[in-house]
């Protein structure tokens, strides 16, 4: 398989991996949102604390749990395909490597 070939399936898949890794940060971008809107609600409530809802209160506890664990989730998986772009770009070395050894012959 030519040298082209090669590469261009190489940087295909890793602009594919480039593209899951913006949509992993949009993600932990909107779920941080979230989660700063629900901590500014328990700000709020605690600051009432006359009118204090335990209700409401475990449910925003419960809602800001799920979010947090939702961004770690997330920043799992960003971890896991850095890993998988760092793998790609030394496969990409290797084959110009290879390619440029062929060519001093």
């Amino acid at each position: 398989m030519p040298i082209t070939k090669d590469l261009e399936k190489l940087l295909d898949s890793k602009n594919k991996l480039l593209k899951s890794i913006q949509v992993c940060c949009d993600s932990i971008e909107f779920w941080e949102e979230r989660a700063n809107e629900a901590f500014s609600r328990m700000d709020e409530l605690e600051n009432e604390s006359f009118d204090f809802n335990e209700a409401h209160r475990l449910s925003l506890a419960k809602e800001s749990e799920k979010i947090l664990n939702r961004v770690n989730f997330e920043n799992s998986q960003l971890d896991m395909l850095e890993a998988k772009i760092l793998d790609l770009e030394d496969s990409i070395i290797k084959t110009l490597a290879k390619y440029a050894k062929k060519q001093k012959k």
